[in-house]
């Protein structure tokens, strides 16, 4: 029985034209002696998709995130029904595609999902096993935008780019031949099709032995541009995610210590230093643009008074954080880092809570539970929660693109206590989020929460 392809769907997602799908065939992973059966195994290099379910003859396999993949699963040859589908608020699994395939002998079927999930296109590969050698296979597959396509150069170990081979061309949507090469390690250069100018360059990579490789070319969102990323999927259940060595890193700022109402916030290292104009407390910074390195960051007031000095904040390429002042009960003003989630997820969200509370009733407070509840649904009925999340600590969940309402529930003693709530927090734009949690004598409970939206767009930046 084939699966109803729009059962369950979001009217979003239902009212769409049916799936792109596409046939390609190319070099897959090594024989395993069974004649009789093939394999089978998701790709999610959707820009703004969920976390997708692989079903097969309606049973749930494994899970995938943007720019990973499931489990690889065997089968014996034959046609089966199969759904990718996400997770509803009830925790209930709701096809995005349905369909049949074709498990074929000797080959791994690679299904790949990419682009816009609202358009749901879906690639199929057919890699034939291949047998064991001391030499690996690659195949490159282009799914970042029609029109834009790439040259793959490949040099020894961290070999320049004069000393790089080609190896060849990866065109829109097209599954490129496949080349045979020497396991070592080795680094990988982009450049438009065509040119002989690297836009894109990869770290050292050791490559193991016998691996089949493809080479995903996909849009990234990190760091506010349209940089590219490049996930290589291999024989097993973890892509290699090679990231741009020339990227940068970015970081913004938010100040939760009342006592300083305005502040600038500035990263240094050596004699180089870099400050964000004067912004007020719960409020976000400019961007600061940095290379990837460890940075003493301090923050100000408007007259250039250092309030806060010298923490640590080491930044990885192509990594985007916040940096959060807040003021510890015990040891006063403090910095802790989070990571600002930059793709556009449409269908569902990151959000990532951080608590800054501390005391309530003049009592310490270490730890709290928190809900995310749907209009009319009590806290026992929920599926999205987070539980006893420590006082300075950030901790993350997904949801779906709604309205909840919010409670930050204290137990003491065996009592539940509603230290904190809010009857819509809205997460229907693109993107993810960041919720902050502190004190706020201000408000009739106390405290307050607020709502940073993170996602990839046009916005200052002060680059280094």
């Amino acid at each position: 029985m084939k699966h109803n392809k729009n059962k369950g769907l979001n009217p979003t997602l239902a009212a769409l034209a049916g799936t792109a799908l596409v046939t390609l065939s190319g070099c897959g992973s090594s024989s395993d002696g069974n004649s009789d059966s093939g394999s089978i195994q998701l790709y999610n290099g959707t820009i703004n998709g969920p976390t997708m379910t692989l079903s097969i003859a309606d049973v749930a396999r494994t899970t995938a995130d943007l720019g990973d993949v499931t489990s690889t699963h065997n089968y014996t040859a034959d046609d089966y029904d199969y759904a990718i589908q996400y997770s509803n608020d009830q925790g209930n699994l709701v096809d995005i595609i349905g369909d049949t395939l074709s498990i074929v002998d000797d080959t791994k079927t690679l299904l790949m999902m990419y682009g816009n999930i609202e358009d749901k296109k879906l690639l199929s590969l057919e890699l034939p096993y291949r047998e064991a050698s001391d030499m690996f296979s690659l195949q490159m597959l282009n799914i970042t935008r029609e029109g834009r396509n790439f040259d793959l150069y490949m040099a020894a170990e961290d070999g320049v780019f004069e000393q790089a081979e080609l190896v060849g061309s990866a065109m829109f949507e097209t599954l490129s031949p496949s080349t045979e090469h020497k396991v070592d390690t080795h680094t990988f250069y982009l450049t438009e099709a065509g040119t002989t100018t690297p836009i894109w360059q990869s770290d050292e990579t050791r490559i193991s032995a016998d691996d089949a490789l493809v080479m995903a070319i996909r849009p990234s969102y990190d760091n506010n541009s349209d940089y590219l990323t490049v996930d290589i999927i291999t024989n097993g259940n973890t892509p290699y995610s090679l990231k741009n060595k020339d990227a940068h890193a970015r970081v913004q700022f938010y100040n939760s210590i009342d006592e300083y109402p305005s502040a600038q916030f500035s990263a240094s290292k050596g004699d180089f230093q870099l400050n964000t104009a004067s912004t007020a407390v719960d409020t976000l910074s400019q961007t600061l643009q940095l290379t990837p390195n460890s940075y003493s960051i301090s923050m100000h007031d408007e007259q250039g008074n250092t309030l806060v000095d010298s923490y640590l904040l080491t930044l990885e390429q192509e990594q985007s954080a916040l940096g959060i002042f807040y003021k510890d009960a015990e040891h006063g003003p403090r910095l802790m880092s989070v990571a600002q989630n930059l793709v556009p997820n449409s269908v569902s969200h990151q959000v990532t809570l951080v608590n800054l509370v501390d005391e309530y009733a003049g009592l310490p407070v270490h730890k709290l539970d928190i809900y995310f509840t749907l209009e009319g649904q009590p806290i026992s009925q929920t599926e999205h929660h987070l539980d006893s999340v420590n006082s300075y600590s950030a901790n993350s969940l997904t949801l779906l693109d709604k309205q909840y309402g919010f409670y930050a529930i204290l137990e003491d003693n065996g009592q539940e206590i509603v230290l904190h709530q809010e009857g819509n927090v809205d997460v229907t734009a693109d993107g993810n989020y960041i919720l902050i949690l502190e004190a706020d004598a201000s408000t009739a409970s106390g405290y307050k929460l607020t709502t940073l939206h993170t996602v990839a767009a046009e916005s200052e930046e002060l680059a280094q």
